[in-house]
């Protein structure tokens, strides 16, 4: 998945660039432990890039959260001029652990940074913008455990009154999983079921990307069929795409 951010800022005209792939998978060891990306300038200015790379975990809400994760990889080189018209190549190494059990999972960010050198003069503009690149890198372990359930659902009425579902998502594989065309089957104390397969139905777990080993809950409208008991305790399963 990539993230652009535009930043405005008020000082010289800045280029637009484009920056892929948008996704790399890295092996702790040997020759996939090192990986290639693509700068390409196709403004008629020089631009400046700065590299980094921040480490992603998840909160319980599914929400990211990053940190700085500079010593697990070498990045070379770290900040480039890209002249006018061209392509640069960068080359980024992992050197962390090199045994790893569970994926890691970071951000490759490739950062514009404000550079006036061989920018037209000519050129005026109230307005600019910075462009900033999150790539998805991850490390990956040498067997990949999939396995990816429901842990808990319950019932409660939210601050409006209404009947809702908090159900809890669990990736207990050791690599992230994009839930693509989710479905669920919660079923009550009595063993009626109800299957939810819509995405507005949903809650945000259709297409959500769980990292490995974490647990995100995420709110549901009540299920049509099912007992609403406030408090009570459902269980059930899920189905996604690969």
């Amino acid at each position: 998945m990539l993230t652009v951010v535009f930043l405005v800022v008020s000082i010289a005209v800045v280029s637009a660039f484009q920056f892929s792939p948008l996704e790399q998978v890295f092996e702790p060891t040997g020759a996939n432990s090192q990986k290639t990306y693509t700068v390409v300038n196709d403004s008629e200015d020089q631009i400046a890039i700065e590299f980094s790379v921040l480490q992603r975990n998840q909160d319980a809400s599914g929400e990211e959260i990053r940190s700085a994760s500079s010593a697990e990889f070498v990045i070379s080189p770290a900040k480039v001029i890209v002249a006018p018209s061209s392509t640069y190549v960068v080359r980024v190494k992992y050197i962390g652990p090199s045994t790893v059990t569970v994926e890691k999972a970071y951000r490759l960010v490739a950062k514009q940074m404000a550079y006036s050198l061989g920018k037209s003069q000519t050129t005026q503009s109230m307005f600019n913008f910075l462009y900033i690149y999150y790539s998805s890198l991850y490390v990956v372990p040498s067997e990949k455990v999939v396995r990816v359930e429901i842990s808990s659902a319950k019932a409660r009425l939210d601050e409006e009154g209404k009947q809702v579902m908090d159900v809890t998502v669990r990736n207990r594989g050791n690599v992230h999983q994009i839930l693509l065309d989710a479905k669920l089957a919660l079923k009550d104390s009595s063993g009626k079921t109800a299957v939810v397969s819509e995405s507005e139905a949903l809650g945000g777990i259709d297409s959500l990307n769980i990292l490995a080993r974490k647990s995100v809950t995420k709110t549901i409208p009540w299920p049509e069929g099912l007992a609403f008991v406030d408090g009570g305790t459902y269980t059930g399963s899920i189905e996604y795409s690969e």
